[in-house]
């Protein structure tokens, strides 16, 4: 009962409920500012999404993704994804729902927590389209980044898993492959 009652702290305290103790991609202020006034728009009239801190991730953890993204931010990304030239980001974000316990054996990859993938497509003359939301439940150990390669799209995956995804635009969205091993 104890344990279950520090997971339920932990998660109020860290996940999402929009606290400010939770600080290293630290606050929504630390993106581009045109991506910080999309992304504060979209949370302002959507309540069930919130920003999430990856300091949730813990300085050691943290460090050594950062270390792998070649300083990049696990939960934020901008280039073109739909190949239009047009700069576009995306980031992760909590998103209510319930907490699940999943199949890994360490904290960041213990439990799959209900996440969000939200791309912002930007706009020939500024601003950024209706953004496209991808549900997911997957560990905290989440990120994103731009595709190696030729490729155009938004990666999607779980650190130190096999669990990779792809988004590639499709229509006026984004379709979703899994490209992992």
């Amino acid at each position: 009962m104890f344990f279950r009652f520090i997971k339920i702290v932990f998660i109020f305290v860290f996940i999402g409920l929009g606290s400010s103790i939770c600080l290293s991609q630290k606050s929504v202020t630390e993106l581009k500012s045109a991506h910080a006034v999309a992304l504060e728009r979209f949370l302002s009239t959507n309540k069930d999404y919130k920003f999430m801190s990856e300091s949730i991730l813990g300085p050691e953890y943290l460090k050594w993704v950062k270390e792998w993204l070649e300083g990049g931010k696990p939960y934020y990304a901008a280039g073109d994804f739909n190949n239009d030239r047009i700069e576009d980001f995306a980031v992760i974000l909590s998103r209510k729902g319930k907490v699940e316990e999943g199949g890994g054996s360490d904290f960041p990859h213990r439990d799959d927590y209900p996440l969000a993938v939200v791309i912002f497509n930007g706009l020939r003359h500024g601003g950024f389209q209706q953004p496209f939301v991808e549900a997911v439940k997957k560990p905290i150990a989440s990120f994103i980044r731009l595709p190696e390669g030729k490729q155009k799209g938004l990666f999607f995956g779980v650190f130190e898993t096999d669990d990779d995804w792809i988004f590639t635009s499709f229509g006026k969205g984004y379709k979703l492959k899994y490209v992992g091993l």
